[in-house]
């Protein structure tokens, strides 16, 4: 089905290393090259890894560099970097540029082979306030300049804001302000914390809809991390809680995009735990009475809503099959 291969196209960034899986980085890496080799490759987008563990392909005679070089495939690798960061904006752009330099050195001799083009980052501390509008500005266009100077054209960095009490000023200063940004020339998108292994890191289903809702309105690329194992929302005894669903995060950003829903329809779509509600055929995917054409889907995924990060591959693809989606 169009509309289904089109929602499913390189949505997930595999993140083995990260709870709960925690594997160590040979493990983790030979898992992704196998992904990219079978039958279910196209689901799969990047290989998320720290800075400090991407410092281990530099090392020519290390398992991981040789894994990489004996790499068959007619996909490239592609890497989604967790940065170095900091607490406050001036560590974090020391550490920027360190990360970079390091970056470009490796990725001008593997060009062939590697793309390092997205980064994700935790938002400064000192920037994160109610009243530092002016500051983040700054910063985000400090954070283009460094990327522009070492020649890193086109990529972006997602930042993950935190999501609190204050999640709807937090959120919609932050929109704003990376709007304004990017249309500057800036490189910023949007990384919400969708879930961990407590209760208290999966935000509600209103915080994800005021997050989708408010990159849609500014027009910012959206990604997910943590908790999205499985497509529909439902309660997970592990950890006590409800776990969100990838089919409907994404789903809503999808019809969100295609038809400029409201914060309580997207909350709906997010909050339903009946796979029933959510259709895909040749044409369109829809959800209850609102629908998507497999076109819009496409563009959907291509400019708005791009992936979500998960520890495991195997569970999105079991859950699939038993909704005879695969």
């Amino acid at each position: 089905m169009a509309s289904f291969n089109n929602f499913m196209k390189r949505l997930i960034d595999y993140a083995g290393m990260y709870p709960p899986a925690n594997l160590d980085l040979e493990t983790a890496f030979l898992n992704y090259l196998e992904y990219l080799n079978s039958e279910d490759e196209r689901m799969m987008d990047k290989f998320i890894c720290s800075i400090k563990s991407f410092e281990e392909f530099t090392n020519h005679d290390s398992g991981i560099s040789k894994q990489l070089h004996d790499f068959k495939s007619e996909r490239w690798v592609s890497f989604a970097l967790l940065l170095s960061g900091g607490k406050t904006t001036k560590e974090f752009l020391k550490t920027l540029d360190k990360d970079l330099t390091m970056i470009k050195g490796f990725v001008s001799e593997h060009s062939e082979l590697i793309v390092t083009d997205n980064f994700e980052a935790k938002l400064p501390d000192d920037i994160s306030g109610k009243n530092n509008s002016g500051a983040c500005k700054k910063f985000l266009n400090d954070c283009s300049i460094i990327f522009n100077e070492h020649g890193l054209f086109g990529s972006k960095i997602f930042f993950e804001p935190p999501v609190n009490n204050d999640y709807e000023f937090v959120i919609e200063k932050l929109t704003y302000t990376m709007a304004e940004s990017d249309k500057k020339g800036g490189n910023a998108g949007f990384k919400l914390r969708t879930g961990g292994v407590t209760p208290e890191l999966f935000p509600t289903s209103e915080q994800v809809a005021f997050a989708l809702k408010s990159c849609k309105e500014h027009k910012l690329q959206f990604k997910a991390t943590a908790g999205l194992h499985h497509p529909i929302r439902h309660y997970n005894d592990s950890v006590s809680t409800k776990m969100h669903g990838f089919m409907n995060v994404f789903g809503a950003g999808v019809l969100t995009y295609a038809n400029s829903l409201s914060l309580k329809e997207i909350t709906e779509i997010v909050n339903d735990e009946n796979a029933g509600s959510f259709k895909f055929t040749e044409e369109e995917f829809r959800w209850n009475d609102i629908p998507a054409s497999a076109e819009m889907v496409s563009k959907a995924r291509n400019e708005f809503v791009l992936s979500f990060g998960s520890c495991s591959f195997d569970e999105p693809r079991e859950d699939l099959k038993k909704l005879n989606l695969l």
